[in-house]
């Protein structure tokens, strides 16, 4: 028998865990701490707070070594659900033994099937909300998706409208498109992983990693195209200017850019944040200068969240303009927690345009890494009425 995890069970008040009992002694951590001792294979606790990510460590051991372990990250059921981002209180939970990793994440209610990603390589579509991977390296890092959709009839927030006023709201703007793909929600959950072999070291044996002092965090909106063209074909701007490039964390041309550093190493660990709108400039139908302005910052604002010691975030809401035409703003909404010890959870929403792109940078190094990156589907989609994209990553380990 494998020393593997049998059932993660969450009640309202309670997480219980069961696994293989494949004799020994068992004892259980939770981040770091000794929280039981026995030869029963199951455990339960109903000390936590809802909605945070808690990692533990099983050990098995005979004659005082420890022989086995396994790795488990998991939350609480949160006790409140929020309507704004489905993602934000959304349990996931992450096994890591020898021979399997397990993702198992909450049902998202009338979505019928998960599309899952490893390191952007599609692996499986499952009807259920679980995946079992066993053909994989202990000795490499992973970055796993799960992907989904669900109408936006079924959405339980601001979509519940009538669907007269989508299609012709939608319709309007770009005859051309789906009304059916743009009523669908897209909902991806990616978890990041450390390598198998660190997360399964024995507790006494680990070696505490240097915290993480300084995060950066850099989101960016652009439109890909050199030239946009006016949803409006009655409006005397006919086009506007595009920024004519592609997913680059240093791309000079943006419609709106938002950059956070946290420094846990000063003093009251400031956060700093800058934010910055690029120009709109409208050209005619013969692609001749119009006229150009740019749109005011004030609808960015970020809230800073305290979590406790060590654990740092928060709330960033954005709201801008095309100051040269009445049009939809470009809408989206982050929440982050960035914590001392180098671990991460982030969740957030948009509109379906323009492109979005968001980086992040851990310590003193100089390597943006990629968290999230989608492409615009055309300036229709800003509308209102149309479905939004929900995303969250976090890490384990």
């Amino acid at each position: 028998m494998l020393f593997e995890m049998k059932t993660v069970m969450h009640r309202a008040d309670v997480i219980s865990f069961a696994w293989n009992d494949v004799g020994g002694v068992y004892h259980v951590y939770k981040d770091g701490n000794h929280v039981y001792e026995g030869t029963v294979p199951e455990f339960n606790d109903g000390d936590f707070r809802h909605a945070k990510l808690y990692n533990y460590a099983i050990e098995r051991t005979e004659d005082g070594e420890v022989v086995d372990v396994i790795a488990v990250q998991t939350s609480a059921f949160a006790e409140r659900k929020s309507k704004d981002n489905p993602l934000q209180s959304l349990v996931m939970t992450t096994i890591v033994a020898k021979t399997q990793i397990v993702l198992s994440w909450e049902e998202i209610s009338d979505v019928d099937e998960y599309e899952v990603f490893r390191n952007g390589v599609h692996m499986k579509t499952v009807k259920e909300n679980f995946y079992s991977d066993r053909d994989f390296s202990l000795d490499e890092t992973y970055r796993y998706t799960v992907r989904s959709r669900r109408p936006i009839a079924k959405s339980e927030d601001r979509f519940n409208r009538s669907k007269s006023l989508f299609s012709t709201v939608f319709g309007m703007l770009n005859p051309a498109s789906s009304k059916e793909q743009a009523a669908v929600e897209v909902f991806e959950v990616t978890k990041w992983i450390a390598q198998p072999r660190e997360l399964l070291t024995p507790i006494q044996d680990r070696i505490r990693r240097p915290n993480v002092d300084r995060w950066k965090l850099r989101y960016t909106t652009f439109l890909a195209d050199r030239w946009v063209k006016n949803p409006n074909g009655f409006a005397w701007n006919h086009y506007f200017k595009g920024d004519g490039r592609g997913f680059d964390v240093e791309g000079e041309g943006f419609r709106t850019r938002v950059n956070i550093e946290l420094a846990y190493d000063q003093l009251g660990a400031p956060l700093i944040f800058t934010k910055a709108v690029g120009p709109s400039i409208a050209y005619s139908r013969l692609k001749r200068f119009r006229e150009q302005a740019t749109a005011s910052h004030e609808g960015i604002v970020l809230k800073r969240l305290d979590h406790g010691q060590g654990e740092s975030g928060f709330l960033l809401t954005h709201a801008v303009g095309n100051p040269l035409t009445p049009a939809p703003k470009i809408n989206y909404e982050m929440q982050a927690v960035l914590r001392r010890n180098g671990t991460f959870d982030m969740t957030g929403y948009h509109d379906q345009a323009p492109h979005h792109e968001i980086y992040m940078m851990r310590g003193e190094g100089n390597e943006w890494q990629p968290i999230h990156q989608v492409e615009s589907k055309g300036l229709a989609w800003l509308s209102p009425v149309i479905a939004r994209q929900y995303w969250r990553c976090s890490s384990f380990g």
